[in-house]
């Protein structure tokens, strides 16, 4: 399977296998997905009241709007609604609760403007999710609330996806970052290790999706945050999954530059109980061999 962007209307029947030989999914059409996205607009809409989510940051300022993102961010890690709306999105790709295992729902908004969505990490440079993760299982979900352009979406380099990038992977350290981060004050770890030279932008391929669409890509694809230079910001959703008979088969993406010392699988909860992937891979949630 090459490495390609394939926009398809159902999930094919081997998705998982075509994400880890390095496709990226453009999944539209899935029912599942309009009461999510309404729910979600719903809780935008009153976290940004009384302006309209589209118009808040140039109506509200920066620090208002960065602060009511933070809370809203929060709250929909707690929102049991729109946690069950998200779990209706993956069983349409059959997924099974007992089996899946998963992050935490993540609301990214992106503000427009080089100074504030750079202050807070949240465009971020180009990287592998499992660079910091090591689950080389992991599948990422990203779903936009609102219309995406070319300056405000992801951009992916499939030329890296078997070809080493070095970086900064075997230094990054999780435990100071968590500790310093439950501290509250500057970090000295960055949120996720990054190359010691960033790639060719000639290699950058941007790939624009739309509400209703659901965007599917390996955990170990290298891919960047676009700046957000639209004037508008972007509302998105993000999720990540590991299916538990992919890990326990060795079945994932493959390692071609990942050093990060530890595998921290207690990320991924399961869908069912809440118990943490480190019960039940049986140690085998690593890097494939």
């Amino acid at each position: 399977m090459p490495v390609a962007v394939h926009v398809v209307h159902e999930a094919p029947a081997d998705w998982r296998g075509m994400l880890f030989d390095g496709a990226v999914l453009v999944v539209s059409g899935v029912t599942a997905v309009e009461p999510f996205v309404e729910h979600a607009r719903r809780l935008l809409a009153e976290a940004f009241a009384p302006a309209a989510a589209e118009n808040a940051q140039s109506q509200l300022g920066d620090d208002d709007f960065l602060a009511r993102a933070d809370r809203l961010r929060a709250a929909i890690r707690r929102d049991a609604r729109a946690r069950e709306l998200a779990w209706s999105v993956l069983a349409a790709f059959g997924l099974e609760a007992a089996t899946t295992y998963t992050d935490r729902l993540h609301l990214r908004v992106l503000p427009a403007g080089a100074s504030p969505q750079h202050a807070v990490d949240l465009a971020l440079g180009a990287h592998r999710d499992t660079w910091s993760s090591n689950v080389y299982a992991q599948v990422n979900w990203w779903l936009p609330l609102h219309h995406v352009t070319d300056t405000r979406a992801l951009a992916f380099y499939p030329r890296n996806w078997t070809t080493a990038v070095p970086n900064s992977s075997a230094a990054w350290d999780l435990e100071l970052l968590r500790r310093e981060r439950v501290a509250g004050g500057p970090t000295t770890v960055p949120l996720v290790p990054a190359p010691l030279s960033p790639p060719d932008p000639a290699d950058a391929l941007v790939v624009v999706v739309q509400p209703g669409d659901l965007l599917l890509f390996s955990g170990a694809h290298l891919h960047a945050t676009v700046p957000n230079t639209s004037g508008t910001p972007r509302y998105s959703v993000e999720l990540r999954t590991v299916d538990l008979d992919d890990v326990r088969t060795g079945r994932g993406a493959p390692n071609v530059d990942g050093d990060a010392p530890c595998v921290p699988v207690e990320w991924f909860r399961n869908v069912e109980d809440g118990s943490p992937l480190t019960d039940a891979a049986g140690g085998h949630a690593g890097p494939p061999v």
